[in-house]
């Protein structure tokens, strides 16, 4: 990257995307917006080619630091998801059951489906991004859709 305003246009134009995302896939805040600050530090430090586009760019960063931090011992030993759940929260009436249900696909179809309906990359994007196989994002889409439908049944009113 050339220079500081460079970085900090690009902070103010995906900074909340990249925050969103990160969140998702990590389910943690404080820990996403670490992992937003590494993204932008390794984003000043790369050589940008123009190869992609800058969101599709930081995306892959994002990404890739959200996997690093998945697979530190630190997650592996903090509270667990029914733990956090017995906690009292101060929004009443919020039906989060389908973001719950996103939440609890595997990694791998997670991370196609908050990419594709969350962030609205293309399915070509997403392979790049992941550097898959666009059948490979395609096949993940539509197992995660089927795993959805079938969590999700009961919740949404299907019309016949």
């Amino acid at each position: 990257m050339e220079n500081q305003a460079e970085l900090t246009r690009m902070m103010q134009t995906y900074g909340t995307q990249l925050l969103r995302l990160c969140t998702l896939y990590l389910k943690d805040r404080m820990l996403a917006e670490d992992a937003v600050q590494e993204t932008f530090v390794r984003a000043w430090r790369a050589d940008f080619r123009q190869e992609c586009s800058e969101k599709t760019f930081l995306t892959r960063i994002a990404i890739n630091i959200c996997k690093n931090y998945l697979r530190t011992p630190w997650h592996t030993r903090r509270a667990s998801a029914e733990l956090l759940d017995q906690l009292t929260t101060q929004i009443p009436d919020v039906d989060d059951t389908l973001l719950r249900a996103v939440l609890s696909l595997s990694q791998a179809h997670r991370a196609v489906i908050l990419l594709y309906y969350y962030q609205g990359f293309s399915v070509n994007e997403i392979s790049e991004i992941l550097s898959i196989p666009s059948a490979t994002v395609s096949t993940r889409l539509f197992r995660a859709r089927e795993k959805l439908r079938s969590m999700l049944k009961e919740w949404y009113y299907d019309e016949p």
